[in-house]
């Protein structure tokens, strides 16, 4: 049987064996993380992916594998990867090329990124394919004023030659629209990142809402969109700690307690 007709249930026997502690304890946050997302946003059915850096190996990831939903992802069936998108650790499951290339990509080229979330949602399809980009008319959007980097759709980057081309375009920032193509949003950690996700998925939820209205939308002044960034927008305020994620956790522990298979 190939690995692709492999159920998403099944997992490499014992794999809790074969990690350190640390590595466990991140596969099952991060697998409760594709949970939490799939939860609250709609998002694309296996094309969609979060990665996370493995404790004390900065140079491996885990990602999902290509063959489930993020509704299905269990610490078990994450696969890693180093930053040259070669998979590092014998497994029943494998990433796509769409995954692996891009996140890669992104965490060699950006060491103080420890996360990469990306998805497809119908609301950051949306405003992906708006020319505004992401405009400041809520406070969710304004965290990301002024933030928030653009890639245009003309390169393939599910291949390892786009995929670096995508992290050149992410430069310095910490948020990105791919144009006609959805969101990449990173963090210092796999909560940082969870959470800007929901609050980016929530302004563009907001923004396909108001500019669909047909009436004049709102847009504050710069000086309110500075300030609000400035308190609300930086990278390194959300960890493991941060309330969202612990409600967050507590959530996927009630409803999906299975992600830590």
């Amino acid at each position: 049987m190939s690995a692709n007709a492999i159920s998403p249930q099944k997992k490499p026997s014992l794999l809790r064996e074969r990690v350190s502690d640390a590595e466990w304890q991140l596969r099952c946050e991060l697998a409760a993380a594709h949970r939490l997302v799939a939860h609250f946003v709609f998002v694309d059915m296996t094309y969609n992916h979060i990665s996370a850096r493995v404790p004390g190996a900065p140079h491996h990831f885990l990602v999902k594998a290509d063959n489930v939903f993020m509704e299905q992802v269990t610490a078990s069936n994450l696969v890693k990867y180093d930053v040259d998108g070669k998979q590092v650790m014998e497994s029943a499951f494998k990433a796509s090329p769409a995954a692996y290339n891009l996140h890669a990509a992104v965490l060699k080229a950006r060491p103080d990124i420890n996360a990469v979330v990306h998805t497809h949602s119908p609301a950051n399809l949306a405003v992906s394919a708006q020319k505004c980009g992401l405009v400041p008319i809520t406070q969710q959007a304004m965290r990301f004023y002024d933030r928030i980097a653009y890639y245009a759709n003309e390169v393939d980057d599910t291949t390892a030659e786009g995929a670096r081309h995508l992290a050149q375009a992410l430069g310095d920032q910490w948020v990105m629209i791919l144009e006609n193509h959805g969101a990449l949003i990173c963090g210092t950690t796999l909560p940082e990142a969870y959470i800007f996700h929901h609050f980016f998925e929530l302004a563009c939820r907001a923004q396909v809402g108001a500019l669909a209205g047909g009436t004049p939308v709102i847009t504050p002044e710069p000086h309110v969109c500075e300030e609000r960034v400035k308190k609300f927008g930086c990278m390194g305020q959300y960890d493991a700690k941060s309330r969202d994620w612990v409600a967050s956790m507590a959530l996927a522990e009630k409803h999906y307690p299975d992600y830590k298979e």
